[in-house]
């Protein structure tokens, strides 16, 4: 209702130029005797009464609208629109100007001419123009609906696509928290076997404050990179349990960790797969290193271990937890960040990962809620 109130009042404002025209033109070109000229009266008359019923085309257009693919019905339809529109302007013109058209024989009206003639004077000095107005303000209701709607239909589209998007990344972190549930579990199935029973407890406490938190409290795709760390340390307390001094982390944090906002569940895949290949096969110490920094607009991730597996005989693209990484990423930032797995210097891998540097406060609404 407001739109066609809006779009009324704009070919009101359209059909009004003209007579500001006039006004202008006299001012500057007619003398004070002339402004009361038949002239002057009669065309501000004929744009005013346009202007007053532009309105009234907008709302007839929109109330009996006809899609343009049935031009029968649309041609019809506007034919007997502009009759309509064209006896009320005919009519008010006539009331408005009759006296002064009879008084001033303007446009070969005679002083004896009969009220018929004045109308008909009218009528076929204003239907050509008329024919102009009614047509321009009914393309203008359909240029105008026309993206409206294209609008709309795109702000569907993109609310729809959002939530396409927030259901994959739901599903790629629910594939993520099984995947780790299961390992998890297994590993707790060995230590009870063994009779670790102290240790096998320990890790479903860890397993469990874990779980609680990427079940319910993690609603977000994006956290402050505290809450990350603290889902990290909840998984590294349980690899700790399994590995004991076997598994030697170290982490190396050079931006605000209360501030930083980073993908949940980001971390825990590089570790657990630092672990896969850098300490689970060996019986030597593993070493992990962590460094999170932020330069230049980006956040960069770093995780780096010492394997002793060839490089070209790792297959990455075997196990869930890096291949879901790399597809949130892309969904979350496309074509706005970067993902390598490369030798490390020494030995082992190291993963890279460059992405927007987003803090709390300026971080887009649909990246940030699921």
């Amino acid at each position: 209702m407001q739109g066609d109130f809006k779009k009324g009042f704009y070919m009101f404002g359209i059909w009004l130029v003209p007579v500001v025209l006039v006004l202008i033109e006299a001012a500057i070109f007619l003398g004070k005797a002339n402004w009361k000229s038949a002239y002057v009266s009669y065309f501000i008359t004929f744009w005013i009464l346009r202007a007053i019923l532009a309105p009234l085309i907008v709302y007839y257009t929109l109330r009996f609208w006809v899609e343009h693919s049935k031009w029968l019905r649309l041609v019809l339809t506007h034919v007997t629109g502009f009759i309509l529109f064209s006896i009320l302007f005919w009519i008010g013109a006539y009331f408005i100007l009759h006296d002064i058209l009879h008084r001033n024989e303007f446009f070969g009206a005679e002083r004896t001419a009969s009220n018929i003639q004045v109308f008909g004077l009218i009528v076929d000095n204003s239907v050509s123009t008329n024919t102009i107005v009614y047509v321009s303000t009914v393309v203008f209701c359909y240029v105008w609906e026309f993206f409206k709607r294209n609008v709309s239909i795109n702000k569907k589209a993109m609310e729809l696509e959002r939530s396409l998007l927030t259901s994959q990344l739901e599903l790629l972190k629910g594939q993520l928290n099984t995947h780790f549930l299961f390992n998890t579990l297994h590993t707790i199935s060995s230590l009870v076997i063994r009779g670790q029973k102290e240790e096998a407890n320990k890790m479903l406490v860890r397993l469990s404050e874990l779980l609680r938190f990427a079940l319910k409290e993690n609603k977000e795709q994006l956290i402050p990179l505290f809450r990350e760390i603290e889902l990290l340390q909840l998984y590294l307390d349980i690899q700790q349990t399994r590995f004991k001094e076997r598994l030697q982390v170290s982490m190396n944090v050079r931006t605000s960790p209360q501030t930083t906002l980073i993908p949940s569940l980001l971390l825990q895949p590089l570790v657990e797969n630092a672990v896969k290949y850098a300490v689970e096969p060996y019986t030597e110490q593993g070493h992990i290193e962590i460094d999170i920094y932020s330069a230049n607009g980006s956040l960069y991730v770093t995780v780096k271990d010492n394997g002793r597996k060839d490089f070209r005989e790792i297959d990455f693209n075997s196990g869930i937890g890096l291949s879901n990484t790399k597809e949130r990423l892309q969904k979350l930032f496309p074509g706005e960040h970067k993902f390598a797995i490369e030798p490390n210097a020494v030995q082992g891998v190291r993963i890279n990962i460059e992405i927007p540097n987003q803090t709390i406060g300026n971080a887009p609404v649909e990246n940030i809620n699921s």
